[in-house]
């Protein structure tokens, strides 16, 4: 395997960047804008079909909306709005040209920049609805109840075939979760499982989203993706007026025993600390989601670790649940007021013996070992998300109205996705290294990384 990679590697550092045809990336005349096409990948006749028109430079642009129509014909007209967990400034249309009906071929879509007449043409070629492939053409979506859940799984893919498995396993785990909350759940979870890597696996609003899918590049296991998911939907379920998410992430890894499999929470992160990978809790609070994600995560989990150890539970989930914003404050400030309040030490107090805590914590070799790769391993799968894989990438995956999808028998824009070689070979690759990981063959799986790296890096020439 990797004489053949190596062999590759070689072809790519001659021929620099592979050309892709029709990617994810459309070019457009404006060099400010891009758009991104969903599905991804070949477009069939049949498809409902989205557009994002992403605005990198916001505060340097004037246009408002954007206007996109076919021939004579107005698709949809939409704002730039916020876009995602990051933020992005984008137009986003979902699903706005049904193409069932049309005939095979080249069609020209027109966007213009509103206001003003900017304008541009992207050629988009659909193929015979029959041509659509295996298991797609078979797929739909399906759905049913546990006694904890209701599972939404699209058929003929991983979840379906292991469809017993994972309704055994979320009872259990909804189980697990009602008991160290000490809360009963009254009504059932909704939880859809996706067949396409989508961040690091998991996310959790109205409903639970879950990847799974055996060949997911993003590592971890959908068992352990699905305990954290779930504890933030009981807890979302119990409330509270503010809940930072440095204690809402922290709490989830906490009380699912680890971030992305279980795991020793303090060792990993006494080792952060002694790494000089801590991050000071004010910053941490105040840019949650913006932080190193795995030293944020497993030091939020060793924060809500020490907070139960010192105070207790009780005292802890009244501090947690009780949280206000403060007015013109920062998240910080409201956690700083209400430390204050319910255990008398300001966040900078509170932050000194909490680092006392870590430090008294004690680690070996192996665990210093993993967690550094894993902050290496998933450092270089959002690298290759936001590469070769943007849709997937956490601060802007695309995550659309699930229930409207299900009502409209939508399953495209989960089942496809970037498949040119390159993207199988890195997302193999990927693969190999979690599984390494996982098995502790630590050499191996640093080998499989710095692999994947390197073809990033020839993919970047």
């Amino acid at each position: 395997m990797r004489k053949f990679i190596f062999i590759i590697l070689l072809v790519l550092s001659a021929c620099r960047t592979p050309a892709y045809p029709q990617l994810f990336v459309l070019p457009v005349s404006d060099p400010k804008l891009s758009v991104r096409i969903h599905p991804e990948g070949n477009l069939y006749v049949g498809d409902q079909i989205s557009f994002e028109v992403i605005d990198p430079l916001a505060d340097q642009t004037s246009y408002k909306s954007v206007l996109i129509s076919l021939g004579k014909s107005n698709l949809a007209e939409e704002d730039f709005q916020s876009f995602g967990m990051g933020g992005r400034r984008q137009a986003t249309f979902y699903w706005v040209w049904d193409t069932h009906g049309l005939e095979p071929g080249e069609y020209k879509i027109t966007f213009t920049l509103l206001p003003g007449s900017v304008s541009w043409n992207e050629k988009i070629w659909l193929y015979p609805g029959e041509d659509l492939p295996n298991p797609e053409a078979q797929s739909n979506w399906e759905s049913i109840e546990t006694e904890c859940c209701v599972i939404h799984y699209i058929s003929k893919t991983d979840s379906d075939r292991d469809l017993e498995v994972l309704k055994t396993t979320l009872d259990v785990l909804n189980t697990d979760v009602e008991q160290k909350l000490g809360v009963k759940n009254n009504k059932k979870i909704p939880i859809t499982f996706i067949p396409r890597t989508l961040g690091h696996g998991g996310f959790t609003s109205g409903e639970i989203y879950v990847s799974y899918l055996h060949q997911n590049y993003a590592g971890s296991t959908a068992r352990q993706i699905s305990h954290h998911e779930m504890v933030h939907w009981l807890d979302n379920q119990i409330g509270g007026e503010l809940r930072p998410s440095i204690l809402e992430e922290g709490l989830a890894v906490y009380l699912s025993n680890g971030h992305f499999k279980e795991e020793p929470i303090l060792p990993r992160a006494a080792v952060l600390l002694d790494l000089g990978l801590y991050i000071p809790l004010k910053e941490l609070a105040n840019t949650f989601y913006f932080s190193q994600h795995e030293v944020s995560y497993t030091e939020a989990a060793a924060l809500v670790s020490y907070l139960v150890t010192t105070y207790g539970w009780e005292s802890f989930n009244k501090f947690y649940r009780e949280i206000s914003p403060v007015k013109n404050g920062s998240i910080s400030d409201a956690l700083d007021v209400a430390l204050q309040t319910h255990f008398g030490k300001p966040l900078a107090g509170l932050e000194t013996d909490f680092l006392n805590f870590l430090r008294l914590q004690t680690f070996d070799e192996k665990v210093r070992i993993d967690f550094q790769l894993t902050v290496s391993f998933y450092n270089t799968v959002r690298r290759y998300q936001q590469k070769m894989d943007p849709s997937a990438y956490f601060l802007y995956a695309w995550l659309p109205d699930v229930p409207r999808m299900r009502k409209n028998g939508i399953v495209a824009d989960f089942i496809r996705h970037p498949d040119f070689f390159l993207n199988w070979q890195i997302e193999t690759l990927l693969v190999s290294a979690d599984k390494n990981l996982l098995a502790e063959n630590y050499r191996l799986a640093q080998a499989d990384i710095s692999m994947t790296n390197s073809l990033l890096d020839l993919i970047s020439r």
